[in-house]
């Protein structure tokens, strides 16, 4: 009878100090969340110099060209960075091609896998920004089934890190 009721106790108090340890961590881990989400949509025209937080880019060329089965979009632009890149949620990140997709508002949006130095040769987007020959090229594909099902015009969007949140910063391709 006293080696069950020490048993018992034994077991609660492993419970007790197993929920505190958990319930400590997991206030640690969700004290300071690192992003908060898209606040905002500024739209750009072409050739128009976009400064956002740490980067200035300026899209040159933007052409949509449509198929049976797919719908294709080519994007030429100049990037330079001018403080700390944070791409793709990690810090000095200076992968920006993660935070550029073709957006098919409701429907499939695609990044882009390839970037192109103005040689035309596909170039380490993590070698881009230090030695890359500008302007870029980027190229997006679509089905054309989900480009039909859209109730708003595609456009080429940025998605820049500022501070806690994000900007996305589009472009109508239509």
């Amino acid at each position: 009878m006293k080696n069950k009721k020490l048993l018992w106790s034994f077991l609660i108090v492993i419970i007790i100090v197993v929920g505190c340890v958990g319930f400590y961590r997991y206030r640690q881990v969700n004290a300071h969340p690192q992003q908060y989400g898209v606040t905002k949509e500024q739209l750009f025209r072409k050739n128009e110099l976009v400064k956002a937080y740490h980067v200035n880019f300026i899209v040159h060329e933007a052409a949509v060209k449509k198929s049976k089965d797919a719908v294709q979009a080519k994007v030429k632009f100049h990037i330079r960075q001018t403080g700390q890149p944070f791409y793709g949620e990690r810090k000095n990140n200076p992968n920006f091609i993660e935070n550029m997709y073709l957006n098919n508002p409701y429907g499939t949006s695609n990044p882009s896998i390839k970037l192109y130095d103005k040689s035309h040769h596909s170039i380490n987007p993590y070698k881009a920004l230090a030695n890359g020959k500008q302007p870029f090229t980027m190229d997006f594909t679509i089905p054309r089934y989900s480009y039909d099902m859209r109730n708003q015009k595609l456009r080429f969007s940025f998605l820049v890190p500022a501070k806690k949140h994000y900007v996305k910063y589009s472009l109508l391709l239509e």
